[in-house]
């Protein structure tokens, strides 16, 4: 049995030597008693960056008492809703946070507005996920007078020359925002940032099996970041009775706005300047990811979660102190659900200060009962000692049920089904790899696959030798009765026509129809039963590294629910699964696979596909590893 598992007895007849148990898809052990499992709850899965932020600015526009917020990144300048036009197309996270906190929205009283935000100077600079935060923008610098000012600029520019450049102004307002709130002239709202702790993450890292480089672990040691994202509204307003949450994987960085259509070009997601995903077609890319918002019990875990984070952060100006009582949380956070339906939610995390895996272990907890279907749709894909695990639970559980008396050939399949994107670095090929050939798609990764084959010493790190040949993983697939398929996602231009080349005297290709969606989502569903969403990504960064939040739930009507929308929007509505039996599992799954070649060919060809599922391939080669 497995150490995630809680011990329980099952009763048996010596006349009829069998039962019924229920499955333990969430954490139960003792070892977990600090995510404890919440009773009193209701969720409410919001897809993508348009829908998400949308309900989170009208959430915090009714706060009467306070917002907290946790973010890997920060732009104020980010607007949550948005018209079209240039920036600003609507308002912005900046001037919310402020009028917020002046109590612009609450009859005049002021809200207290708490911001923790990751910020490293190695891995900022790189990922710039707090844009102005700490130098003055290129405009400043260049003009000068504007420095040192502990007021905000706002986007009319109206203390700036006219005419001024969009960009400039942007720039300028984030800047501005910046210094007057680490100045503490914000009135009633407090910035704190946090990185990751070295001497926590290497202990956490010591702890995991694996052969790692020197270079990924100092990578991962010197780069840790705090990946959290969540937001808590009012938790002890009025005894909690109008508190909400949400647990997320969307950042507060302009990147992350796209809507469901996930259009080629759409000028609201703004101007490649304006973030960081730049890919040679117009303006920012399209993005795939999810929000989690929640109502009752969990919310004390997402409380405590803040606070400890918040009280070990650095800060500037007014109280910053905040303090949280597990024991005796607000009386009134299920006051909103009676007479409802509610559900059972699980606040999990990763958390190297407090030795906190809680993350690793649910999703190691929850895969072993797979039984029809395992779906993950995650940014990062590279962790395959978990799909290790899943095979070797698979093979446990057909040993059982051949134990039972039952005939394998009445054992359903167990359909293991992966969509994400390309790895954004050609360092994360191997771990990618490792990972989809353990699944039996080493072929979606050519160039890798060849060099892993001819690899006799595993100086990659995996030999061939360690993992199989294609014939055995297949074999060993196979026998376990699990059918797997890896997929990605793209988007069609309708107006390639009257677009203007990629690059100039260039001629456009087929290829140039077609625009990756970049899947930024961490999300779990197993077989209409339990699901997880959050930040986690499936790599050792997120097991074991980077500090994490993640929600699960077991809730089936949920779970089927999330099913059949995701599904259904990467299929163009005609393959969600529809009641989630075993036998419409194994035809959608089968469907899936024709759709993905017929889209492949389309892609080839310059065709129209249906939907936006696509196979996964990755023609990249790298011997160096990065998780």
């Amino acid at each position: 049995m497995s150490t995630t598992q809680q011990a329980s007895t099952v009763p048996l007849s010596q006349a009829h030597p069998r039962s019924r148990g229920s499955a333990q898809w969430l954490l139960e052990s003792a070892q977990d008693k600090d995510c404890p499992i919440h009773r009193c709850n209701r969720l409410q899965m919001l897809y993508c960056g348009e829908q998400a932020f949308a309900r989170i600015c009208d959430d915090i526009r009714r706060a009467k008492d306070s917002v907290e917020i946790i973010c890997w990144g920060f732009d104020p300048a980010m607007e949550l809703e948005r018209g079209t036009g240039a920036w600003p197309r609507g308002e912005t996270w900046g001037d919310l946070l402020r009028d917020v906190a002046a109590g612009r929205y609450n009859e005049g009283k002021p809200v207290q507005v708490r911001l923790l935000s990751w910020y490293g100077v190695i891995g900022s600079a790189l990922a710039h996920n707090m844009p102005g935060y700490q130098r003055p923008s290129d405009y400043e610098q260049r003009q000068g007078p504007m420095r040192g000012e502990a007021s905000v600029i706002r986007p009319d520019a109206g203390g700036m020359p006219d005419p001024v450049a969009v960009r400039d102004r942007r720039e300028v307002f984030n800047a501005s925002w910046y210094r007057a709130a680490e100045a503490g002239a914000i009135p009633n709202l407090n910035l704190r940032v946090r990185d990751g702790d070295m001497r926590a993450v290497w202990g956490s890292l010591e702890k995991e099996a694996g052969k790692r480089s020197f270079l990924e672990t100092a990578g991962m040691v010197l780069v840790a970041t705090d990946h959290q994202k969540s937001i808590l509204i009012d938790y002890e307003y009025e005894g909690g009775a109008q508190a909400v949450g949400y647990v997320m994987g969307l950042n507060a960085v302009t990147d992350y706005w796209d809507t469901e259509a996930h259009l080629y070009h759409d000028p609201r997601r703004g101007e490649g300047w304006e973030g960081r995903t730049e890919d040679g077609r117009p303006g920012l890319k399209p993005y795939q990811d999810y929000a989690c918002r929640i109502e009752g019990e969990a919310l004390v875990s997402i409380s405590k979660n803040f606070t400890d984070a918040w009280n070990r952060a650095k800060g500037k100006g007014g109280p910053l102190a905040r303090t949280h009582d597990v024991h005796q949380p607000p009386p009134g956070l299920c006051a909103a659900l009676k007479g409802e339906r509610s559900v059972n939610a699980q606040i999990i995390r990763t958390q190297p200060e407090e030795n906190d895996k809680s993350i690793q272990r649910l999703y190691r907890q929850a895969s072993s009962f797979a039984r029809h279907y395992l779906y993950v749709e995650n940014q990062y894909f590279q962790y395959e000692p978990w799909v290790r695990q899943i095979k070797e639970d698979r093979r446990k559980f057909m040993e059982w049920w051949q134990r039972a008396g039952q005939s394998v050939d009445d054992l359903p399949n167990l359909h293991v089904m992966v969509v994400m994107p390309t790895p954004e670095l050609p360092q994360m090929v191997p771990r990618t790899y490792d990972a989809v050939r353990s699944l039996g798609h080493g072929d979606s990764m050519p160039n890798q696959d060849k060099l892993v084959e001819e690899d006799k010493k595993g100086t990659l790190g995996q030999s061939a030798a360690a993992v199989g040949s294609k014939e055995d993983v297949a074999r060993e697939l196979d026998g376990l009765g699990i059918r797997t398929l890896v997929g990605t996602s793209w988007t069609y231009d309708h107006d390639w026509r009257g677009r203007a080349p990629l690059k100039e005297g260039v001629a456009p290709t087929m290829a140039d129809r077609y625009r990756e969606i970049y899947i930024h989502s961490k999300l779990m569903v197993i077989d209409d039963a339990m699901l997880t969403v959050g930040s986690a990504n499936l790599n050792l960064r997120s097991m074991a590294v980077d500090a994490e939040m993640n929600v699960a739930c077991d809730d089936p009507v949920l779970s089927a629910e999330v099913r059949r929308h995701v599904w259904g929007r990467h299929t163009g509505g005609m393959l969600d699964g529809g009641g989630g039996s075993p036998r419409e599992i194994a035809v959608t799954f089968e469907e899936w696979i024709k759709l993905m070649k017929a889209n492949a060919f389309k892609k080839n060809n310059g065709g129209l596909p249906i939907g936006f599922l696509f196979p996964f391939r990755d023609e990249r080669v790298s011997r160096t590893r990065l998780a």
